[in-house]
């Protein structure tokens, strides 16, 4: 009888603690959101009720590159070309508005999201075949996008100003309806169509699947290569879609406008709980990483007087935090597994 009770504690279908909090890893760090915005509430009275829409907004952009981001982290690798692909793409989309060529916001998302998926491709492809280590061959994107920017004799411009964008463009961006700018639309359907394409199509699947075993996906079938070269095209996609995101939330882009941006969205993607080797990640998690980093940004400055340091500082401990503690659940997973095949 005690073996029998032993037995069915040890169910797959029994409820673990630990499991639980293996395969939900973001729920901490919703915690340790929750705890910031209650705890500046309470320093600051009335601070969430007004600057609840402004965290929304400032973090839409850094979203929608991070949701790309996952993507290239599933499969094992990393992209820190993406605020100059960001830069890149909306420079030349406002090029084109401001010589007439393009007028309408379909025709700017368009190219900024072919201008972003050529370079996703170009470095994919670089990375997968070349086997080129992936943080080289961005590195050296970053610095190509960037030296584009102020070329007048390739692009004829030094940067876009509100005068070359249309009124149209200029106020969409920012528009409300039912109170909530489009920049946030934007975003939410993103982040809910990579979740489900994550979650629901063999592709993504195969993208898990590439970053939990090179080796066993492609016993299975799954052109490893290829996906990662997908991989790259989604976020090289998605970093110029937020470029152009960026020129209309701020109707200008120059040169060095987004420096330092790719390490917000690897943060976010980071203190999601996304596996940095591949594998493992949710996009909720995400969504909780860029809400908490826009949040930082936003309720330090209501704190202390030296708000920059402040802002890296907490950022820092948070991300190291979330390092540790994924390393920690990986781990655990890893002797959980090794347990259930009696290894």
């Amino acid at each position: 009888m005690k073996n029998e009770k032993t037995l069915s504690a040890k169910k797959p279908g029994g409820f673990s603690l630990l499991s639980f909090v293996i395969e939900h890893r973001e729920i901490p760090l919703m915690a340790v959101l929750v705890a910031l915005l209650a705890g500046v509430s309470i320093a600051v009275p009335g601070y969430f009720a007004s600057n609840y829409m402004n965290i929304l907004k400032n973090c839409s952009m850094n979203l929608v590159m991070a949701s790309g981001m996952l993507c290239v982290l599933l499969v094992g690798s990393i992209d820190i070309s993406v605020a100059a692909v960001l830069e890149l793409a909306a420079a030349i989309a406002g090029m084109l508005m401001r010589d007439g060529k393009i007028s309408s916001m379909i025709g700017m998302f368009a190219i900024g999201i072919a201008i972003g998926a050529l370079i996703g491709f170009f470095n994919g492809t670089v990375m997968s075949f070349g086997r080129v280590l992936p943080i080289i061959v961005t590195l050296g994107m970053t610095y190509l996008a960037r030296a584009l920017i102020p070329m007048d004799f390739i692009l004829g411009m030094n940067k876009i100003a509100r005068i070359d964008l249309t009124d149209y463009f200029s106020e969409f961006i920012l528009h409300e309806y039912l109170g909530i700018p489009v920049i946030v639309y934007i975003a939410a359907a993103v982040v809910l169509l990579m979740g489900l394409f994550l979650k629901y199509t063999p592709v993504g699947r195969s993208i898990y699947a590439t970053g939990s075993n090179e080796e066993a996906a492609e016993m299975r079938g799954v052109k490893v290569k290829w996906i990662k070269v997908l991989a790259h095209v989604l976020c090289g996609a998605l970093a110029g879609m937020a470029g152009i995101m960026r020129l209309g939330y701020y109707n200008a882009i120059e040169k060095g406008a987004a420096n330092g941006q790719e390490m917000y969205v690897i943060a976010a993607c980071v203190l999601g709980g996304v596996s940095v080797m591949g594998g493992y990640g949710k996009i909720t998690g995400v969504i909780i990483g860029a809400l908490l980093i826009a949040t930082i940004d936003s309720a330090i400055p209501q704190l202390f007087m030296n708000a920059t340091m402040m802002k890296e500082f907490f950022k820092g401990i948070l991300i190291l935090l979330a390092i540790l503690l994924n390393v920690m659940m990986q781990r655990a997973a890893n002797k959980r597994n090794l347990k259930g095949r009696n290894i």
